[in-house]
């Protein structure tokens, strides 16, 4: 997907020497990581449509609506959802 938004992040690790700061550069999971529409959520819009489509199983667990879901299987549909949308 062109124009993702990346963000550089500051932590501070335990290193050989005591405390250092490592730089990771990661996709901006706090604002998204492309424009959507409207501000929604589109990681819920996936988790609804590969719903929709048949895939995982949903259910009670306890008092909770639940989804069982294949990992594997629920990102390839996301970031062939994403690729289509956005």
């Amino acid at each position: 997907m062109p124009n993702k938004r990346a963000v550089r992040r500051h932590r501070l690790v335990k290193g050989p020497n005591g405390p250092e700061i490592r730089v990771i550069e990661c996709l901006d999971d706090s604002h998204g990581i492309v424009d959507y529409p409207g501000g929604a959520d589109y990681f819920a819009e996936i988790l609804s449509a590969y719903l929709e489509h048949g895939r995982g199983c949903a259910g009670v667990v306890g008092q909770a609506r639940s989804e069982l879901i294949d990992a594997v299987d629920l990102l390839r549909f996301g970031v062939a959802w994403m690729e289509e949308k956005l």
